[in-house]
């Protein structure tokens, strides 16, 4: 029993010792591969360049690229992209839009943490608005500066955005921070979203995640099959809903309006409720409670 007990440690010792070496080899080289799925490959700067024409647009498609907006002390955009040596991304301006594309095949990486991700950077000047339109099929989409009409579809990905007037936003997973928008259109199937402030309408659709909203003017329209909905403020002047499936709606404060609730098992409470005003908002649950602390 000894004797097998010890070929099996030796047996393991020695898997360890060869997993030990390819991880070594992987930090020295920048590459592991296996039948064309890269498992571990280091990013560099493979594409950088100032653009001194006149933009309005960014049309962005990437495959596996985060993509950041920043604001700088500058006077052109400047545009970094980082990613693998083997990649030909291209960038170019026509008709005042911005074009990067940089579309590769889907891989899978592990990431160490001593190297950064790959990643489409724009650099701004201070105090220019855009319009926006990202195709990525796993893409963060982060944004410090100020944005007018946004279009972001993407499979897999986190989205945060500063100030947008008109934004459709398409995940299939990916949480979502809004700080104020005008028109805000979210389809999610799984992740959170937090919206700061809303000023004319709010629409989301999601799967599986919580909602934390802050202050919500004009219409209002909630769905989400598992997931919390919470509201700091409302002040609708059309008629809304909020649809819950499994998940609790609280809501801290509302405008004169009529508060149509239906709870299947849960409770309700509604401190003021007016039957005779001219805007009604229906909240539905399955199951959770609702409530309105007006």
């Amino acid at each position: 029993m000894n004797n097998a007990l010890n070929i099996v440690k030796i047996v393991l010792l020695s898997i360890i010792a060869v997993a030990l070496t390819l991880i070594l080899i992987v930090v020295l080289n920048g590459k592991f591969t296996i039948k064309g799925i890269d498992l571990y490959e280091k990013t560099s700067l493979v594409y950088e360049n100032t653009f001194t024409e006149s933009v309005s647009n960014f049309n962005i498609e990437t495959t596996n690229n985060d993509v950041k907006i920043l604001e700088k002390e500058i006077d052109n955009i400047e545009v970094k992209i980082y990613d693998r040596k083997d990649t030909k991304p291209e960038a170019y301006v026509k008709d005042d839009t911005l074009y990067i594309k940089n579309k590769a095949e889907i891989r899978i990486g592990i990431t160490f943490g001593i190297l950064g991700n790959s990643r489409i950077e724009i650099s701004v000047p201070k105090g220019t608005t855009y319009n926006l339109i990202v195709e990525g099929t796993s893409s963060d989409v982060e944004s410090q500066v100020d944005l007018q009409d946004v279009s972001i579809n993407t499979k897999s990905g986190d989205v945060s955005l500063k100030n947008t007037i008109n934004t459709v936003i398409k995940t299939t997973s990916g949480d979502m921070l809004i700080d104020s928008s005008k028109n805000l259109d979210i389809t999610t199937t799984s992740g959170d979203t937090k919206v700061l402030n809303i000023s004319k309408s709010l629409k989301v659709k999601a799967t599986s995640g919580d909602m934390l909203i802050g202050d919500v003017a004009g219409k209002l329209n909630l769905e989400t099959t598992s997931g919390d909905i919470k509201i700091n403020k409302v002040n609708l002047n059309s008629n809304s809903s909020i649809g819950v499936t499994s998940g609790d709606v609280i809501i801290s404060k509302t405008n004169d309006i009529y508060i149509d609730a239906h709870v299947v098992t849960g409770d309700t409470r509604i401190n003021t409720n007016n039957r005779k005003a001219d805007v009604e908002l229906k909240i539905k649950t399955i199951s959770g409670d609702i409530i309105v602390n007006n």
